[in-house]
């Protein structure tokens, strides 16, 4: 439970638990976010995702619980049923790029790449808030990658619409993206690699090429790591948590990392990881190990 309260029960008990203190939290969203977060993580799935219809339910009008309420039905494997509500986002935040590339994004699981496609330009093409550093770039690779998947599936995506300058494929021997679901909090990718570099906003270049975009300070991030030729080896993904500067919704703040290998490219393998940092700061985890081989 949100407060430690039931957790230790029975797991018959702890939907009863959650019954009990939705009287006294009816409308605190963190409440139903960690409620939700607690069922799906013991494997209650169906009582996860019912707790989080709640939030649908609340407040149509607030961009903020809707792209919440989409990023974890995303993250439990609802992608079906987030894209309604990415598409909402959108309409109610047309000027935060983060409405348009979490659209497209989730299009693109989905398996609609002409759709991906024209939301990722979007981003690309965008005169965005100055809060948002280098997200243009970041979905121009997104976009790329998306059109030559599809041309290698036979299904290629309408391009016409696009600069010709804009469309080159540029794979990735290692990228790594981090993305948070707060806004007005600022969040810190780290990567330390095979020679113990460690690359951040304060060293946003490595001996072996790896790359590091502008410090994401506001908004959403994301924040990417990108490596074209990777030096076999271990690498070591961290995020440092600052913290925020609103009024928080929840009492964590979740940070979504994407660890791509061979991105871009045919032999592209991701992995998606989700934690939950605490919601007043000051916090450093280390979200992810992988090895890259010879």
């Amino acid at each position: 439970m949100p407060n430690g309260r039931g957790a230790s029960k029975p797991p018959r008990q702890w939907r009863a638990v959650d019954l009990d203190e939705r009287r006294a939290n009816a409308m605190s969203v963190g409440f139903f976010l960690d409620c939700a977060d607690f069922f799906l993580q013991k494997g209650q799935r169906e009582a996860g995702l019912r707790i989080l219809s709640n939030l649908a339910e609340m407040d149509l009008q607030n961009r903020q619980v809707l792209r919440l309420l989409a990023y974890r039905l995303q993250q439990a494997g609802e992608i079906q049923v987030a894209l309604p509500v990415f598409e909402r986002v959108l309409e109610l935040a047309p000027h935060e790029p983060q409405s348009h590339r979490d659209l497209g994004l989730a299009l693109a699981e989905a398996g609609q790449a002409q759709g991906a496609v024209d939301r990722l330009y979007e981003v690309v093409t965008g005169s965005w808030d100055a809060r948002f550093p280098d997200i243009d770039l970041i979905a121009l690779g997104e976009l790329n990658a998306v059109v030559a998947r599809a041309a290698r599936e036979g299904k290629p995506v309408d391009v016409s619409a696009i600069e010709p300058r804009l469309l080159k494929n540029l794979p990735l021997d290692v990228r790594v993206v981090l993305a948070w679901d707060a806004d007005a909090t600022d969040v810190d990718l780290h990567v330390f690699d095979p020679n113990g570099e460690e690359v951040f906003y304060g060293h946003n270049l490595s001996y072996q090429g790896g790359t590091i975009s502008r410090d994401a300070t506001s908004g959403y991030g994301p924040e990417e790591f990108s490596l074209r030729h990777a030096k076999p080896g271990r690498y070591r993904v961290e995020a440092n948590f600052f913290g925020h500067r609103q009024q928080v919704l929840s009492s964590s703040t979740g940070i979504m990392l994407w660890l791509s290998s061979g991105f871009a490219s045919p032999a592209q393998q991701d992995r998606r990881t989700t934690l939950r940092l605490k919601s007043q700061g000051g916090e450093r985890v280390v979200v992810g190990e992988f090895e890259v081989s010879a």
